[in-house]
């Protein structure tokens, strides 16, 4: 398998060699920008980023139970630029829930079935270490804790945005390689390591971003290729190892058209078109209820003045999302033997982000999420045909400031 896994990557690589991308990405909410400044060369500083959230998500019971999320992440960490070229970072990744005294001890986006002995108290802490390189213009490569979560511009179904301040920071090696003619984001991220006699699953994630920009993205009229794949493997390769071996694969590929103003209130309007599929492996038969699955999906978004109002449209049969959020999936995550075979989702949404100065963010959304006919089978059977409305508010607030110590 890992063999296989090394033999993906390189072809993602050689299909996107040649492509070169766009300027980096901009600072927002829940997005880094990870470009290194030539002045920082020799410079040591300090950084907190943390940002503060409450999340509130009134879910279907059928699908999954709903939830809120109180609390915040800070990431203390200590940045020194030897070249350059290069930049390192180190210190620690915080979280914390609000009312929560005692945080259980193990990876928090892991889909195995194994859970580590021991908990923490006080904070969920994770040691943070980030060495950039950027050996090309164009060209960065990450080891350590890589810029994840929503840096990675996976659509929702195939990314729920909210892991970006409740999951673990993702950990394993980056490559980001841009320009104005397309994006290109490959990563691993190696969620549970083992050791000799350690009987429990080794987890890693695998992902490619990218776009493909038929015209220039600051233009008045924007068109794109988006492909984006993402590979979750749970296995082991060592002779103690007992359980199954599974393997996830999610992908999509379509077109975004993008429509910009210099209109200071009506700002643009994007448009994607994109199909998706599902494929799976494992070592045994009846772990999944569904071995491939399609979707088909549409989101269009309004930027105006500080607001994005969104109109996202999701049509999918058999389909087992990663890391999506689990509106979009075709299995209940609270029942056991449930699944809903076809799915279609209406989800109207509004976002507002405002900006205060570099790396201070306030923002606020509110999503509804709609299935007009849910039709649920339970063991293969049929079972209610019901109508499924679900909704989610959140308020944060993000704040990024860096100290030069020396």
């Amino acid at each position: 398998m890992r063999v296989g896994i090394f033999i993906l990557i390189q072809l993602l690589i050689l299909i996107s060699s040649g492509i070169q991308a766009q300027t980096a990405i901009p600072e927002s909410l829940f997005t880094d920008d990870y470009s290194l400044n030539p002045e920082d060369e020799g410079k040591l500083g300090f950084s907190i980023d943390n940002i503060s959230f409450f999340k509130n998500n009134e879910t279907d019971g059928d699908i999954q139970k709903g939830y809120t999320l109180p609390g915040f992440r800070i990431n203390p960490r200590l940045v020194y630029s030897p070249a350059s070229m290069i930049r390192l970072e180190a210190g620690l990744s915080l979280l914390r829930y609000w009312g929560a005294d005692k945080y259980p001890n193990y990876a928090y986006q892991d889909i195995a079935e194994w859970k580590a002995d021991g908990y923490q108290y006080g904070f969920h802490i994770l040691p943070f270490f980030r060495a950039q390189i950027q050996p090309a213009p164009q060209l960065n490569i990450v080891l350590g804790d890589i810029y994840g979560g929503s840096n990675h511009g996976l659509i929702e179904p195939l990314y729920n945005p909210e892991l970006s301040y409740t999951a673990d920071p993702e950990l394993g090696v980056q490559i980001l390689y841009n320009s104005g003619v397309a994006h290109f984001d490959a990563w691993v991220n190696w969620e549970s390591f083992t050791f000799r006699n350690d009987t429990h699953n080794e987890a890693v994630n695998i992902g490619v971003s990218s776009c493909l920009h038929i015209t220039n993205p600051q233009s008045s009229f924007y068109l794109g290729i988006p492909v984006q794949v993402l590979l979750a493997h749970r296995g082991g390769e060592l002779d103690q190892f007992v359980g199954e071996i599974l393997t996830l694969v999610n992908g999509s590929a379509g077109l975004q058209f993008g429509f910009n103003s210099a209109n200071p209130v009506f700002k643009s309007v994007t448009l994607n078109l994109m199909g998706a599929a599902y494929q799976s492996g494992s070592s045994k038969t009846d772990l999944l209820p569904f071995e491939r699955g399609w979707a088909f999906y549409s989101n269009l978004n309004f930027q105006i003045w500080k607001t994005n109002l969104k109109m996202a449209v999701w049509r999918s049969g058999d389909f087992i999302n990663i890391l999506g959020n689990p509106v979009f999936g075709n299995t209940s995550i609270t029942i056991d033997g449930r699944t809903f075979p076809r799915t279609l989702v209406l989800n109207p949404g509004l976002k507002y982000e405002q900006a205060f100065g570099k790396g201070f963010y306030l923002g606020a959304d509110v999503e509804f999420f709609y299935n007009p006919e849910l039709i649920a089978y339970h063991d293969k059977a049929i079972g209610q045909i019901t109508k499924s409305f679900t909704w989610s508010t959140g308020l944060y607030l993000r704040i990024n400031p860096s100290i030069v110590l020396k």
